[in-house]
């Protein structure tokens, strides 16, 4: 096979195999940033993603590791864009946790801790 036919295969195959990688999900926002120190508890936690994702598991636990009662119920239908209802907390250090599946059945996980002072 001539040379420049195994580049193009190759260069092919890369592309091709990076394609699915590109497609992944992942976080574009959240209301309450990563390691944030807050005063004040927003009534919701809100989060976007770059694509819409099935939310299947969210949870709030403490800086202990103990989970607190949220009452939450996976949505119906996928969206790019989620609000959780958060429980009145004490001060604090807490771990929102979440479980997406993307419409191509890869699931990912996320946390966000925050300390509210």
């Amino acid at each position: 096979m001539p040379r420049s036919k195994v580049i193009t295969a190759t260069l092919l195959a890369l592309v091709l195999s990076a394609a699915p990688a590109l497609a992944h999900v992942s976080v574009r926002t959240t209301n309450i940033a990563d390691a944030a120190v807050i005063d004040a508890l927003p009534d919701d936690f809100t989060f976007s993603f770059s694509q819409p994702v099935g939310l299947i598991a969210f949870s709030v636990k403490t800086g202990a590791g103990e989970a607190v009662e949220i009452g939450f119920t996976p949505p119906k239908a996928p969206a790019a864009t989620f609000t959780v209802p958060l429980p009145d907390l004490a001060p604090g250090l807490y771990t929102v946790e979440w479980r997406t599946m993307s419409k191509d059945g890869h699931p990912m996980t996320g946390k966000s801790t925050f300390e509210l002072k």
